[in-house]
């Protein structure tokens, strides 16, 4: 009898925990967006809301919290249940922080839980007023004539990790210029008051389509399929900088795995609705598609990536 009632207890145990999942979600959910409101990343979050309401039948809803290079909303969702009811979309911005940012207030492996890969593009190196190079090899070569200068949306941002890894790869005799953001980076260089910008094809591609800037290279060891104009830095013989840009998805750290992978399902179909395939191709970008296991591998391998360049360029030293 008391093997039988030992069984019924595991079975309605079980039961319960995949009702919960199934259930999920149970009320509204808040999506932190770390970065104010009208940026890339705040613009494919909201869409993505939308959709989310449609598959489950909650309210979605967008909390901006921007501010120490995106770690004020980082931290406030470490803090939150991992219910899977407060989440977080960032950028590969929550990868280069530990590297940079000695008083983080979470542990960046066991307070997160990497949930979704869900937009991807290579980072793509543009030049400015001043640079006459129509491709990475023309500028390498320039550089050795006169002062260059690489300017980032401040310190610890990917572009300014990204141009340090350029620097590294191809020993390049250029200097790091921080400006406060962007959107200041790209007036600055339009202005000729430095020479480059890196980022993804998102934030660049405006200003190129335009003709405001050029793109030099897409950071990466072949062309990409989207815009197979622009030369790859792989054909001026330069390797070691193909680390694509992203944004995905998080959650608390101590996520059920279950649940992670019911929430990795949802956002892959939202993701793929016409709203957000029409978003993706407006900026140049894929969709990502892995398991929760297979983003924390990246994740995870990102971080120590930044953290050996900083090491290596004594960033933040």
């Amino acid at each position: 009898m008391k093997t039988i009632f030992v069984a019924a207890v595991a079975a309605t145990l079980t039961a319960t925990g995949a009702f919960a999942q199934e259930d999920f979600p149970t009320g509204p959910v808040t999506i932190i967006v770390p970065y104010g409101t009208g940026g890339s990343t705040d613009s494919t979050a909201r869409p993505l809301a939308i959709e989310l309401e449609r598959i489950w039948e909650q309210p979605v809803v967008i909390v901006n919290r921007p501010g120490a290079g995106s770690m004020i909303g980082t931290t406030e969702m470490t803090q939150a249940d991992p219910d899977g009811h407060t989440l977080l979309i960032n950028t590969a911005a929550i990868s280069t922080a530990p590297a940079i940012q000695t008083d983080l207030q979470y542990d960046p492996e066991e307070d997160v839980t990497p949930i979704s890969l869900l937009v991807t593009s290579p980072y793509i190196l543009v030049g400015g007023a001043n640079v006459e190079s129509d491709d990475l090899s023309g500028f390498i070569e320039e550089a050795q004539d006169r002062p260059m200068f690489m300017g980032t949306a401040g310190p610890g941002s990917s572009s300014h990790f990204m141009s340090e890894l350029v620097i590294e790869a191809t020993d390049l005799p250029a200097d790091i210029v921080h400006f406060s953001g962007g959107g200041e980076a790209y007036t600055n260089m339009m202005g000729g008051h430095s020479d480059t910008y890196i980022s993804t094809t998102a934030s660049v591609m405006p200003y190129v389509n335009d003709g405001r800037v050029k793109a030099l290279s897409v950071l990466a060891p072949e062309r990409f399929d989207l815009l197979p104009e622009i030369p790859s830095s792989g054909e001026a013989g330069v390797s070691g900088v193909d680390i694509n840009g992203w944004v995905a998805l998080f959650g608390p750290g101590g996520m059920d795995e279950e649940l992670a992978q019911q929430i990795n399902a949802d956002f892959d179909e939202a993701m793929a609705s016409d709203r957000m395939q029409d978003l993706l191709a407006e900026n140049y970008a894929l969709a990502g598609d892995l398991s929760p296991a297979e983003f924390r591998e990246i994740y995870l391998r990102d971080i120590g990536i930044w953290q050996d360049l900083a090491t290596s360029r004594g960033i933040g030293q």
